[in-house]
């Protein structure tokens, strides 16, 4: 964990506070003061994701089965009297009451990021979780620039890089929690459990996505992206 004179190097001062920086200015103020030169460490900026297949362009008949369930936004650190306020990615603009319950509830779904620019929709990440999307996206929260080198990689790069970009996301569920596994175990039934079937849906959908473009989504390419996803 680091201390608060080392965040306020990656920050802006405004008067009264502190705020994360974006953009360039971040990512250079992350690798002189953090050391984030590799891809695992290193958020992803605009011009990468400018560069990834978008959502129109993947034709795999699958897709057509995520729904769109809301935007996401990451608001900065911020630092004021010595106090720290921590990044956090804030789900908003759900599509309807339907989705927001596969949001906080669905167990086992899989789900897409992307990221609208300039009248396009870029593909990020593809990824699957047997928790509510909700939870998943608690994990990702727990990827604050604070705690460098605790959380896990992938937390630390979505995080970090929806600050450094200062963008909204979409995201898309496929919800399979229609399909739960339940044991009765010597005479003893245990709570509903999310299938594997999420994991299978996510093979498939990054084997098609590699299968179309020759390569993977650009959050999906870090040493542990389906560990915990």
């Amino acid at each position: 964990m680091a201390d608060i004179e080392t965040l306020k190097k990656l920050c802006n001062f405004d008067g009264d506070k502190y705020t994360q920086k974006t953009g360039l200015d971040y990512l250079t103020a992350l690798e002189l003061v953090m050391g984030a030169v590799n891809r695992n460490d290193k958020p992803f900026s605009i011009t990468e994701i400018i560069s990834q297949p978008t959502l129109k362009e993947f034709t795999f008949e699958g897709v057509k089965e995520f729904k769109y369930v809301c935007k996401l936004h990451a608001y900065p650190m911020i630092i004021k009297n010595n106090h720290r306020k921590n990044e956090k990615i804030v789900p908003y603009d759900f599509a309807n009451d339907e989705m927001k319950n596969i949001f906080n509830n669905s167990m086992g779904v899989v789900y897409i990021f992307t990221c609208p620019y300039e009248n396009k929709e870029y593909i990020v990440k593809i990824g699957q979780t047997r928790t509510p999307f909700s939870k998943r996206l608690g994990s990702y929260n727990c990827g604050v620039i604070n705690n460098w080198r605790t959380a896990s990689t992938t937390n630390i790069k979505i995080l970090q890089s929806m600050v450094a970009t200062g963008l909204d996301f979409k995201l898309y569920i496929y919800d399979c929690s229609d399909d739960p596994y339940i044991l009765t175990w010597h005479g003893v039934t245990s709570v509903p459990f999310a299938a594997s079937k999420a994991l299978a849906v996510e093979d498939i959908m990054i084997k098609k996505f590699i299968e179309q473009f020759n390569r993977k989504p650009l959050a999906n390419i870090q040493a542990n992206a389906t560990e915990t996803d």
